[in-house]
């Protein structure tokens, strides 16, 4: 009885697992056509974009330099896609942390109400100041950290 259970337990999982797998084909496939705009069974550079897909991603899946992405290709893009978002994400993360540490350690602006954001490179630091100078000074350190490129200065002087 047992084998006969572990038979089955096997025939289960193997069935889940099958279609777990062809499900995923799928969505893989169902998405290649939602890009593949014409139909041609190819994507170009243009229909990959206009996805929103990037193009240092759709370069790093176009295995075979022809300039279109077949299905296989496809799933390699969109997997650097996902590897180019997560990085942005985690390098705006660091900019935040190295903006408020120095911010937290800087004497002129020390002990201040100033939040700090960051998106796709881009600064926003608000809240309150005391003087137009400290929001200057908080502006100055955002732009001396690597990777910063834009600062949005929305702090404002308390009255």
């Amino acid at each position: 009885m047992k084998n006969l259970d572990r038979g089955f337990l096997k025939l289960t999982l193997a069935g889940v697992l099958s279609v777990g797998v062809a499900g995923q084909a799928l969505a893989a496939t169902a998405s290649f056509n939602a890009y593949d705009r014409n139909g041609d069974g190819r994507i170009s550079p243009e229909e990959y974009q206009a996805q929103g897909g990037q193009a240092q991603a759709f370069r790093a899946g176009d295995a075979n330099g022809d300039n279109s992405l077949s299905a296989d290709e496809f799933v390699k893009a969109r997997a650097n896609d996902d590897r180019i978002s997560a990085g942005r994400y985690v390098n705006d993360a660091w900019i935040t942390a190295k903006v408020k540490t120095l911010l937290l350690k800087d004497e002129g602006v020390k002990g201040l109400d100033v939040k700090v954001e960051t998106h796709e490179g881009t600064v926003q630091l608000a809240g309150w100041v005391n003087t137009p100078a400290q929001s200057a000074l908080a502006e100055n350190i955002v732009r001396g950290v690597g990777g910063v490129k834009g600062v949005r200065n929305d702090l404002q002087v308390k009255h």
